[in-house]
């Protein structure tokens, strides 16, 4: 068995993610049409990048990628930058809509046992726009803050 894994850098117009996984292909994967695409699919980039940090410089993003990289016994694919080229929060508009049609394409064609639901509904729901509205709001990334003691 063969590794089929990579660090890949989402470089938006605004900031840059930074994942590890397999089958990077999956990105360009559409619920929709069944077939893979040449661009990359909003649903998928949030399922793979949603729950990332994020940083705002790229020399920060390449060197979390690469010490990442370096600390796997095999990183096949190696450091990758996808590109897309818009904002995260346009990113984030375009996957809840597409989420809502990939539902309703993947209820239709009772196909629900090979796609991450649970995470298309999240994506759907707005869960992640929310999010990244919350974080633009305080300034901060709100999972890394601490509960607040009760007074």
């Amino acid at each position: 068995m063969s590794a089929d894994n990579g660090i890949y850098i989402l470089k938006t117009k605004d900031q840059y993610r930074v994942a590890h996984f397999q089958n990077a292909g999956y990105m360009y994967c559409s619920a929709i049409t069944r077939e893979y695409n040449d661009k990359i699919i909003p649903s998928r980039a949030v399922e793979l990048w949603g729950d990332c940090k994020f940083t705002r410089r790229e020399d920060v993003a390449l060197h979390l990628a690469h010490k990442w990289a370096e600390s796997l016994p095999v990183c096949r694919y190696g450091v990758n930058i996808v590109r897309f080229n818009n904002t995260w929060m346009k990113l984030l508009l375009d996957a809840q809509i597409y989420a809502e049609k990939e539902i309703e394409a993947i209820k239709n064609n009772n196909d629900e046992n090979n796609w991450n639901m649970k995470q298309l509904f999240k994506i759907a729901g707005g869960y992640y726009t929310d999010r990244w509205l919350h974080t633009l709001r305080c300034g901060k990334d709100f999972r890394r803050m601490k509960p607040q003691p009760k007074l």
